[in-house]
């Protein structure tokens, strides 16, 4: 068994790891579950649109729902993207891509 290691000394490993490069983003097909990323040993393949429309169907919940607790919302986030066929998360993502406006400039949040 690999022993645990710190955070930082785990993100150093990581980062190391990253700069080997072998990284793909590209779309993930499985037949129950929407796949955000997967290793095959060699290469890591990453595929983005699960991450980005449950965070999109998260904060637009947040937006419709403004009295709705964090868990609320987070556990309906997940039952939508649970719920989602590979058509219609295609279909979600389109809509996010058509929708986005993109900027360099950071939003500052206080929590």
């Amino acid at each position: 068994m690999t022993p645990t290691l710190p955070a930082p000394a785990l993100l150093k490993e990581l980062r190391h790891e990253c700069e080997k490069g072998r990284i793909v983003e590209a779309p993930l097909v499985a037949q129950y579950e929407h796949l955000h990323g997967l290793s095959d040993g060699t290469r890591v393949y990453v595929d983005p649109r699960p991450s980005i429309v449950e965070t999109l169907l998260h904060e637009l919940l947040h937006r419709r729902y403004p009295k709705w607790s964090e868990r609320r919302v987070d556990r309906q986030a997940r039952a939508l993207l649970s719920s989602l066929t590979t058509r219609q998360l295609n279909g979600w993502y389109r809509r996010y891509q058509e929708s986005v406006k993109r900027t360099t400039h950071a939003k500052q949040v206080t929590l």
